[in-house]
């Protein structure tokens, strides 16, 4: 019936025109509106269709076409042929609007445009694909080791932990030795990184799960945004900070902000740290765990949450994430007491922290504390963050 693709898209344009065109007559006869009174702004705010529309327009190509498997039996699509990499302006046009192979149109070059990919290629790629997708749930963490500043007390606590004061205090003056005081530096470009892998994240709202509506930018942005500035506006610290939502779809939330955090190292070379900044969720807490006073104030608690690589997803350096992780933490309880809630090493998650060996998830505060808790806690840290960088990290 089409000689080629490009008639295709353009049968199927028009097609779209066309019952875009009676669906909207449709509407403004039923309701009997003037076109010009139509207030689409707040339709498209109010209505949940900008919400359908957005999950649409952000599946990536594996989703696209697994729908289009599931949904749309005509398009043949043999489970073991992936197609090459679009590069014509055309082809992406295409394969966005309706995602159809080169071989429904193109019998005799069929074997040119697709290649057979192995069964365990296939099982590895989405085997990896959820791996990615399971890190936006926090539900389902192991934790293999919990670091708190407090002595221990009991006899059967790991001796790790027993030994974790006096080892950070030993690593902290051979670092102190090895330096021979402050750096005195200037930076040009910015030392820090922040980002958001659950941007909606609230403090006080459980109006819809303490999170903004999607696409929209919650209070985890604003403690960011805050603890940028004081970088800068106190310490003279230039920070790239990134408000780019990546929680439209929560499944992949970690597979967006992988993007952020690739483009941050790459664009910032003097980059000394990255943080994802989250606002944590523990059932059935109170207030007394992710709280503390300091200076007759209360402050929201940081945790300290770094990864291994028993994942399964390459992160073969995790130990200079965790070596730094604990002198955070020290650094932390040594300005101030209370301050750090506790460093945690998951035994099966990465969290994009392969990036960088300073790269961190920073857990602050959570449901039960208020936006001003949380900046507080800011305060604090960014003068943590600014010993940590005089020190040469």
């Amino acid at each position: 019936m089409f000689k080629n693709r490009s008639n295709f898209l353009i049968s199927v344009l028009i097609l779209y025109a066309i019952l875009l065109l009676i669906f909207g007559t449709l509407i403004i006869n039923k309701y009997n509106f003037s076109v010009k009174r139509i207030p689409l702004g707040e339709f498209f705010k109010e209505s949940n269709l900008s919400y359908y529309l957005l999950e649409l327009v952000y599946l990536d190509d594996f989703h696209s076409k697994l729908v289009l498997k599931k949904g749309f039996p005509v398009v043949r699509v043999s489970p073991n042929l992936v197609l090459e990499e679009v590069v014509s302006k055309t082809d992406i046009v295409f394969n966005f609007i309706v995602g159809l192979p080169p071989s429904f149109f193109n019998k005799e070059g069929r074997q040119k445009e697709v290649r057979k990919v192995s069964s365990s290629s296939m099982e590895e790629m989405n085997n990896e694909q959820e791996k990615l997708e399971t890190e936006s749930s926090h539900q389902d963490e192991r934790v293999e080791i919990k670091l708190s500043q407090q002595k221990s007390t009991s006899q059967g606590d790991d001796s790790e932990t027993k030994n974790l004061l006096n080892y950070l205090e030993e690593l902290e003056i051979k670092r102190k030795e090895d330096i021979g005081g402050d750096r005195g530096q200037e930076f040009t470009t910015p030392v820090v990184g922040i980002y958001h892998t659950h941007t909606a994240e609230n403090y006080e709202d459980p109006t819809n799960d303490f999170r903004a509506l999607p696409g929209e930018k919650g209070d985890v942005v604003a403690v960011g945004k805050h603890l940028t500035e004081r970088l800068k506006k106190y310490y003279n610290i230039p920070v790239a900070h990134s408000t780019e939502v990546h929680d439209r779809t929560y499944a992949r939330s970690y597979i967006r902000s992988l993007e952020t955090g690739e483009k941050m190292i790459e664009e910032n070379s003097e980059l000394e740290m990255l943080f994802d900044i989250h606002r944590d969720a523990i059932p059935n807490a109170t207030k007394d765990l992710t709280t503390t006073t300091i200076d007759g104030e209360e402050v929201a608690k940081v945790m300290i949450v770094v990864t291994n690589n028993n994942y399964g997803l390459p992160h073969s350096e995790w130990q200079k994430n965790f070596e730094f992780a604990k002198r955070l933490a020290h650094q932390m309880e040594r300005k101030y007491p209370g301050l750090l809630r506790e460093v945690k090493l998951i035994d099966n998650r990465r969290y994009n922290q392969h990036l960088h060996p300073h790269a961190l998830l920073l857990e602050v505060g959570g449901t039960e504390n208020t936006l001003e808790e949380a900046k507080r806690a800011m305060d604090l840290f960014a003068d943590v963050i600014a010993s940590m960088i005089e020190q040469g990290i």
